[in-house]
């Protein structure tokens, strides 16, 4: 169950920072442009906060944010890469979530 956490914190990490990334370095000086920009690179570190909730708190309440936050940067970046990191993240925060412990683990 600790495994979901790990990989999902790990994945989260590397999509937030790879959209944060991108979004800083992309062009264009438009109003539109720089909003845009902005509000990537806000969910990119939204995804790393979900990621951090996912290893060390409620598992589930940072699966549904990665989740939601993947959501929304799959349909901005057109289904990019990091997006879909940030998507997988979640997906599998929410899995661990759900997972019950083995019954030996209650010996």
């Amino acid at each position: 169950m600790k495994l979901f956490g790990i990989v999902g914190f790990l994945l989260a990490l590397v999509g937030g920072a790879l959209v944060g990334y991108s979004a800083l370095t992309s062009g264009g000086l438009s109003p539109i442009s720089i909003f845009l920009r902005l509000f990537e690179a806000l969910l990119g570190l939204a995804a790393i906060i979900a990621g951090v909730i996912m290893y060390t708190g409620p598992m589930r309440f940072g699966g549904f944010l990665a989740v939601i936050g993947g959501i929304i940067l799959l349909l901005i970046t057109s289904f990019a890469t990091p997006a879909i990191l940030v998507f997988v993240a979640g997906i599998i925060g929410l899995v661990g979530a759900a997972i019950k412990p083995p019954w030996w683990k209650f010996w």
